[in-house]
C-alpha cells in the first residue's frame, strides 16, 4: 500500500514527489476494464484500479486460461503488468491477488479455501481495520485460522453484530454477488433559492462553500473521492450558467475545493444580473480506498493532508453526535442558525445542538457465484512501479473517513 506523502517526506525530507496524471490513469482504466468485458460480461467496478470478473461462464477456456490470457493481453496492449486471484469466491480471489504483488498469478482451488486463509493474519479478513486487529491479538487471535476455531458468540465480544459474518469469512465463505451495476452515488448536489434575489458575491461564495462542507461529509461518509467541481448560477430571469473544473487529483477535503468554487463563481456570474439561486455538483467519483494522494502539501504546519483529514474527522464526528451546528467554519458564522432544545436562535459565533444517534445497517448476505478472478495492475516501466491499476477483483467496501481542515476559522 502506498506511504502517505506527508509521512514519506518527514522520512525522507529530500525526496522527489512527481505529481499524478489522472487523466492518463482514468484512460488506462477504461482500457483495461473493456479488455475484461471481452472475456465475460459479468464485471464488478470497484475502482478505477479493482474489480471483480466472474470467469465461471467462460465456456471456451478454464477459469485458470482465460485470466492467464486476460493478464497476457493487458499487458501486451497496455504494458501493464497485472497481479490476479482466481477463487470461488470475492474474499478468496481479493486476498490471492494481493498476496504475492506485483505482477503475479494465484489461484486457490476449490476446497482450500480456508487451508488458504488459515495462517494468514487476521487483518486480511475484511473489516478488521487497526482497532479490531489489536483487539483480536489481545485475545490471542493473531490468525484466521484461529478466528475460524473460535465460536460466533465469543467472536461478539470484539466485532459485535458482524461477528457471523466474520466467522463465515475466516472459513472461507463468502457469498457477496458480483455487482454489475453499481448503486453508489455517481455524483453529489445541492442547491439553494434565495429569499431575495442577490448580486453579493462574497455572499454567493459562502453559500456555496456551506454547500461544500454538506456534500464533502457525505463524500467521505460514503468512503469516496471526487475530482470534478460545477458550479450553477440562475439568473432572475431565469437564465442560466455552468461552469466546472476538474481536480488535478482526487480530494475528500472541501478545503480542495474553496479555491475553486471562487474561480468558477466569477467565470459563471458574466452577466451583471442578480442572482436567484446556486448549486453546486461533486463528480467524477472515486472509490476513496483506491487512491493515494501525491500532491506536494506541508507536513507539520497544520496544513497538509493527513491533518486535515484527522481536524475534518473530528467535525464530521461532532456534527453527528451532537447536530449541524455543533461545529461550524468561518464561512458559516454569519448567518448560521441553530435550535438548542425547542428554542430557535440566531448564532454569531458558532452554535450547539442536540443531535442525534446514527445507525448504520449491516449489508445483506446474498448467494453469490464461482469462478471469480481479481485483477491488480501496475504500470511496467523501467522496473518502477509509476501507478497501480486492478482489473478483476477487489471489492472489499470500506468506510473511509476522510477528512478537511479549515482554510478560514472554525467556531466552536
Amino acid at each position: 500500500t502506498p506511504m502517505p506523502t506527508a509521512r514519506a517526506l518527514k522520512i525522507c525530507p529530500h525526496l522527489i514527489v512527481l505529481p499524478g496524471d489522472y487523466e492518463k490513469y482514468e484512460h488506462f482504466s477504461r482500457l483495461m476494464f473493456s479488455l475484461v468485458h471481452d472475456y465475460t460480461p459479468i464485471v464488478e467496478v470497484g475502482s478505477i484500479d479493482e474489480g471483480y470478473g466472474d470467469l465461471s461462464g467462460v465456456t471456451k477456456w478454464s477459469p485458470r486460461t482465460a485470466a492467464e490470457r486476460l493478464r497476457r493481453n493487458i499487458r501486451e496492449h497496455l504494458r501493464l503488468s497485472v497481479s490476479q486471484g482466481l477463487g470461488t469466491n470475492k474474499l478468496i480471489s481479493a486476498v490471492a491477488s494481493k498476496l504475492r504483488k506485483p505482477d503475479n498469478f494465484l489461484e486457490v482451488p476449490a476446497g482450500t479455501e480456508r487451508d488458504f486463509l488459515a495462517p494468514l493474519e487476521v487483518k486480511w479478513l475484511p473489516g478488521v481495520g487497526a482497532k479490531m486487529e489489536r483487539l483480536f491479538q489481545a485475545a490471542g487471535l493473531l490468525r484466521i485460522g484461529e478466528v475460524a476455531a473460535a465460536t460466533v458468540e465469543s467472536l461478539g465480544l470484539i466485532a459485535g453484530s458482524g461477528a457471523g459474518q466474520l466467522w463465515e469469512f475466516s472459513q472461507g465463505i463468502d457469498e457477496r454477488p458480483i455487482v454489475t451495476e453499481r448503486e453508489d452515488a455517481q455524483s453529489y448536489g445541492k442547491q439553494e433559492t434565495f429569499d431575495e434575489d442577490t448580486t453579493d458575491e462574497e455572499f454567493v461564495r459562502r453559500v456555496l462553500r456551506g454547500m461544500a462542507d454538506h456534500l464533502m461529509a457525505k463524500v467521505r461518509a460514503d468512503g469516496k473521492m471526487i475530482r470534478c467541481v460545477e458550479v450553477r448560477l440562475r439568473y432572475n430571469d431565469m437564465e442560466q450558467s455552468r461552469r466546472s473544473e476538474s481536480l488535478e487529483e482526487p480530494t475528500d477535503l472541501e478545503t480542495d475545493v474553496y479555491g475553486v468554487i471562487d474561480r468558477l463563481v466569477r467565470r459563471a456570474w458574466d452577466r451583471r444580473v442578480s442572482l436567484r439561486l446556486v448549486g453546486l455538483k461533486l463528480s467524477r467519483v472515486y472509490d476513496g480506498g483506491g487512491w493515494r494522494q501525491t500532491g506536494l502539501d506541508l507536513p507539520g504546519t497544520g496544513y497538509d493532508k493527513e491533518t486535515r483529514r484527522v481536524l475534518a474527522r473530528v467535525m464530521d464526528e461532532a456534527r453527528v453526535k451532537y447536530g449541524d451546528g455543533s461545529v461550524v467554519r468561518g464561512h458559516q458564522v454569519k448567518s448560521w442558525q441553530c435550535s438548542v432544545g425547542s428554542v430557535q436562535q440566531e448564532c454569531s459565533g458558532g452554535v450547539h445542538t442536540a443531535g442525534r444517534d446514527r445507525q448504520q445497517a449491516s449489508p445483506g448476505i446474498r448467494t453469490g457465484r464461482t469462478g471469480w478472478g481479481r485483477y491488480s495492475s501496475e504500470f511496467a516501466g523501467g522496473g518502477a512501479e509509476a501507478a497501480e491499476f486492478a482489473v478483476g477483483t477487489i471489492g472489499v467496501a470500506g468506510h473511509a473517513a476522510a477528512a478537511a481542515v479549515p482554510d478560514e476559522e472554525v467556531a466552536p
